[in-house]
């Protein structure tokens, strides 16, 4: 006797429906999300909503592009749909953290709502993880479902190690990224425990680290949103190379691609080291190229890290230019959907790292006379140069994958360029010049943000419309 999975949920039907409701969040964040809406913990909390439906986006992507679903248990519940209902937790959740007077008639339920979210996430991480852990071997014929345990997770006999040989620069940083976003998001959790409950039984951990919760709290958060979202962009890289085949080129193309990708992959392993040691070790990174007044001047030593997944995507650009659309078989640099998913890495690269290292080595400057435009570059890094950015790349990505054809994909990909450009160009304008200025805000954050909002809505129902069919088993 054997059973399948119906999946009555197609991806498809769950790509679209999770990329209108995190459009719809980010939209209610944008347009209400002000005090005394949103402050302090409560817009942290909110946030979430938005960053939970970019994680299940990449997951769907993850499972699409790499066809888990055709190795996946079929005793088991669906990743899929454990991602979905993480979405649906996490908005019924914002929603009562919007309102004021909803959250006080409902106390601690759009927390517990949170809660549940992260739970399912976090069960979606480790679940993902696993099934690309035996993938290979799953495809190879050497995974024994019956075997105990650890012989059941574990490549121990030699043809279960030759099942990985062969895999790809692209298996590799995939499983990484999920693998490091998993980690990420333990710490997420564990900074809300002691949020909530106070040091409970970590407080024989704090007492010998010599920390209080607060510090605890300070030193677990930075690493938690910073390595989640890192994590995801790095992710995108893998299913950007995957679905383009990027392996698949000759010659030099291959090589630098497959280089770019292991440069990649070394940054997301380094980054998760060293967020580790910030978050449960007080380890501080070195900054890099110190100078100026008392050393003010210097890249943060994590951030030097961080960087290094950015490098290898850079390096990977190039070849992925040469790919052909699987669709017609013209170039990449021809394609305006592809040109945007590549866009968005350029964009990312530079107000991450461009702007944000420039900003660093003149840190005598920006914490003086510039404090004003720091400050506000620290809001445009973290909405645009990280989830604008990321969760744009993963809707055209997804796109791309369920074949979004003619003036769909056309209106998409320009619709999406012009936005970026704009959103860039506001990005630098609000960083370098003066942020008080009326026209600034408005014209270099809504405007280029509206236009970018309008391609994902208009990518909504192209995938809707598409005429593709989800892998099924």
């Amino acid at each position: 006797m054997s059973s399948v999975h119906r999946y009555r949920l197609s991806l498809k039907t769950l790509t679209w429906t999770t990329l209108a409701v995190t459009v719809v969040m980010a939209g209610l964040y944008a347009l209400m999300g002000l005090p005394p809406a949103l402050e302090g913990y409560y817009e942290k909390m909110y946030f979430h909503s938005v960053a939970i439906g970019i994680a299940a986006l990449a997951s769907y992507l993850v499972i699409d592009v790499f066809q888990l679903q055709k190795h996946e248990p079929p005793l088991d519940f669906p990743i899929s749909y454990r991602a979905f209902a993480a979405v649906i937790f996490a908005a019924v959740g914002g929603v009562i953290y919007l309102f004021p007077a909803l959250d006080a008639a409902l106390p601690d339920i759009g927390l517990g709502m949170f809660v549940v979210a992260f739970i399912l996430m976090g069960d979606v991480g480790g679940a993902l993880f696993i099934q690309l852990m035996l993938m290979p071997r799953k495809k190879a014929g050497t995974y024994d479902p019956e075997a105990n345990y650890l012989l059941r997770m574990f490549p121990f006999t030699k043809a279960d190690r030759g099942a990985y040989r062969g895999v790809g620069a692209t298996y590799w940083l995939a499983i990484a990224a999920v693998g490091s976003a998993f980690i990420a998001g333990l710490m997420g959790f564990v900074n809300l425990w002691v949020m909530i409950f106070g040091p409970s039984f970590f407080s024989g951990y704090l007492s010998w680290m010599g920390l209080d919760a607060g510090s605890f709290l300070a030193a677990t958060l930075d690493p938690h949103s910073h390595e989640i979202t890192l994590a995801i962009m790095a992710g995108t890289v893998a299913i950007v190379a995957q679905q383009f085949n990027v392996l698949g080129l000759s010659g030099v193309k291959k090589f630098v691609a497959r280089f770019g990708l292991w440069i990649s992959l070394a940054g997301v392993i380094a980054m998760t080291v060293v967020y580790l040691g910030v978050a449960f070790a007080s380890y501080s990174p070195p900054t890099l190229f110190q100078g100026g007044p008392q050393g003010l001047n210097g890249i943060a030593g994590d951030d030097a890290v961080m960087s290094v997944i950015g490098l290898g995507a850079l390096v990977t650009l190039f070849p992925l230019l040469l790919t052909r659309v699987n669709l017609d078989g013209r170039p990449t640099w021809r394609d305006p959907l592809r040109m945007a998913v590549l866009g968005s890495w350029l964009a990312a690269l530079l107000v991450n790292v461009v702007e944000a290292f420039y900003i660093e080595l003149n840190q005598d400057v920006f914490q003086t006379t510039l404090l004003a435009n720091d400050q506000v570059f620290g809001e445009v890094q973290t909405m645009f140069g990280l989830f604008v950015l990321t969760g744009l790349a993963l809707a055209l990505v997804a796109a791309d994958y369920y074949q979004v054809r003619g003036g769909l994909r056309k209106g998409i990909g320009w619709l999406s360029l012009s936005g970026l450009i704009a959103a860039v160009v506001g990005a630098g304008l609000r960083t370098f010049v003066d942020p008080t200025r009326i026209w600034i805000p408005f014209g270099a954050r809504v405007y280029p943000v509206l236009i970018i909002g309008v391609s994902v809505l208009v990518t909504v129902e192209a995938i809707r419309q598409a005429n593709v069919v989800s892998l099924s088993k």
